[in-house]
């Protein structure tokens, strides 16, 4: 996709073709606004809730609100415009379904759709209408399921409200940026309008990698292919998390999957209709029945030993294809945890769903950044359990882990003796407690380490990796290299011994090398012979070269996309 401009609408200024990093000089100003705006957003969704509660039907809607003047509804999909039982060749839309209108109460956690909002109503699927409500459903009930696992306090790590435009061009694809919050886009497949925007799968899963951000910030620019999938692989839970959230797909889950969750079914196919329409267009792009399917059989292998891409059918370093590994143990740990709960019933899929949530927040959150990422958040994890739920779910994360090899045997047998989290009171700050800021006032830490507020911060303020000087020949440049201390002695089975885990510069050294192999760079136009690496298709670029105020080059995060780069399909 076409580079956009930023939300100032001012395109950076350039050096020698390279692109030139933003200055904070103006953070005071800046926290001073975004609080202002803050108070605004929460008094307005004040006013919406009680103006929603009497609107009355707009034109061109099937239906209004509820009899007697209650609570207003819209229609929307129950998931995917695609999801099927059973997934056939040429999947049309459903019936949607009617819901009421959902409230954000989070007012660091808040979005504004920049297309036009009509009044809520039954509106019918292809109005523009209807995408509008279709898309603002499917982000409030994930920042609402979301927010309350967060700790109190966790703010975006772009603006707030988050800009989110439905319509920014024509593509199969999605996006995520500081600069510019979510995107999506519209293209005609085979005289069939796709709007990405559309899909509650395609929406929550780029609200996961905004939610992943203001939650651990460094992340973000992180030269590291385990850092970088699992930032996509959260995307996916995202969106199978904040499915399990609606009633009727509960049950249905249930009934298809007979209660035995990592089976391939409507929760774990994502993004049908997006990936119908890749496939259209490059067969080998995108798994068969959908964009990804967590009901994989993925395990690991160290991503430097993998090819830099692949067809769907084999696992490759590309991040999209190699986050398939974590998010296969993730379904795979679900079922088991679901398996223990005692019925199988949608209450319980339902608490399971948010326990689920509550540890992979856990995790992320505590996990050190190192170069076999996995492992760390695996482990970060199984601890978490033990100090939540006195090891409940042992069993069924640690099985799931070993299986893709994630965790080898003597790495979950280690965590026996590794450290557990405490719990520690979280203080919001004046302005959050004045806010009625969300989230969990409780959150477990580890006190080796200073605890790490980066979730406090929002745009411009984040924390960040250490620089490291990657050497590629006789370019050289900076990135953020991963390599905090490990909190946990664990590796993955396919390094021997934690000592035989790649270095941070070996990491990072193939995770820029694969970005240059997939043409993933913009490196400027005045980059000598590095700049032939660099395609002329600006819709492939997820990274940039910028030079920051000392001079030097820096390899910056321009965004998380949701395709796989082989799916860059022409127009």
């Amino acid at each position: 996709m076409a580079k956009q401009p930023s939300m100032t609408g001012r395109v950076p200024d350039t050096d020698d073709g390279i692109p030139q990093a933003s200055q904070s000089d103006l953070a005071p100003v800046v926290e001073a606004l975004t609080q202002a705006t803050q108070a605004l957003v929460s008094t307005t969704n004040q006013l919406m809730q009680f103006a929603q509660g009497f609107a009355s039907p707009a034109p061109g809607v099937t239906g209004g609100g509820r009899e007697g003047g209650g609570q207003a509804q819209i229609n929307t999909w129950e998931d995917d415009p695609f999801s099927e039982a059973v997934p056939t060749p040429d999947p049309r839309n459903p019936q949607p379904i009617t819901v009421d209108v959902p409230l954000n109460n989070n007012p660091r956690l808040q979005t504004a759709i920049v297309e036009p909002r009509s009044a809520p109503g039954r509106f019918n699927p292809g109005t523009p209408n209807f995408r509008y409500w279709v898309a603002a459903e499917a982000l409030t009930r994930g920042i609402n399921f979301w927010g309350s696992l967060l700790p109190s306090g966790t703010t975006w790590s772009t603006s707030n409200p988050m800009r989110v435009t439905l319509v920014a061009g024509v593509d199969l694809n999605a996006f995520f940026s500081r600069d510019r919050g979510l995107n999506f886009f519209h293209r005609v497949v085979r005289n069939l309008d796709i709007f990405s925007g559309e899909s509650s799968d395609v929406a929550c899963h780029e609200l996961g990698h905004a939610i992943l951000d203001a939650l651990r910030p460094q992340l973000f620019n992180a030269a590291s292919t385990e850092a970088a999938a699992f930032h996509e692989s959260f995307g996916d839970m995202s969106a199978i998390l904040c499915a399990l959230q609606v009633p009727s797909l509960r049950n249905k889950v249930l009934t298809e999957t007979q209660g035995q969750l990592n089976v391939n079914s409507r929760l774990s196919r994502l993004a049908e209709q997006l990936g119908w329409g890749i496939r259209q267009l490059s067969p080998t792009a995108v798994d068969r029945d959908s964009l990804r399917n967590a009901a994989n059989r993925f395990v690991y292998r160290r991503p430097d030993t993998l090819p830099p891409s692949a067809p769907a059918g084999l696992l490759s370093s590309e991040v999209h294809s190699f986050s398939r590994v974590f998010t296969g143990a993730f379904l795979d740990a679900l079922a088991r945890m679901f398996r223990i709960t005692g019925a199988p019933n949608e209450a319980n899929l339902l608490a399971v769903s948010r326990d689920m949530g509550q540890l992979l927040v856990d995790g992320a959150r505590t996990a050190p950044i190192t170069p076999a990422y996995f492992s760390q958040v695996a482990a970060a994890m199984v601890q978490a359990d033990q100090a939540r739920n006195g090891g409940r779910y042992r069993s069924a994360l640690t099985t799931a882990f070993v299986e893709r090899a994630i965790l080898s045997v003597p790495a979950a047998l280690e965590l026996a003796n590794a450290p557990v989290p405490q719990p520690v009171a979280v203080q919001p700050g004046a302005m959050g407690m004045a806010l009625g800021a969300a989230g969990s006032t409780i959150v477990y830490a580890y006190g080796d380490t200073a605890e790490d507020e980066g979730y406090r911060l929002g745009f411009g303020e984040t924390p960040e990796l250490p620089l490291r000087t990657a050497p590629l020949g006789s370019e050289t440049f900076q990135v953020h290299a991963p390599d905090e201390n490990p909190r946990f002695a664990v590796a993955p089975a396919s390094f021997p011994n934690v000592q035989d885990i790649l270095s941070a510069e070996d990491a990072s050294r193939h995770f820029v090398e694969d970005l240059f192999q997939n043409r993933r760079i913009n490196v400027g136009t005045r980059m000598g012979a590095m700049a032939e690496l660099s395609s002329g298709d600006p819709t492939r670029y997820t990274h940039i070269l910028v030079t920051d105020s000392s001079g030097s080059r820096v390899l910056k995060r321009d965004h998380f996309d949701c395709g796989l780069c082989q799916a860059r399909v022409s127009r």
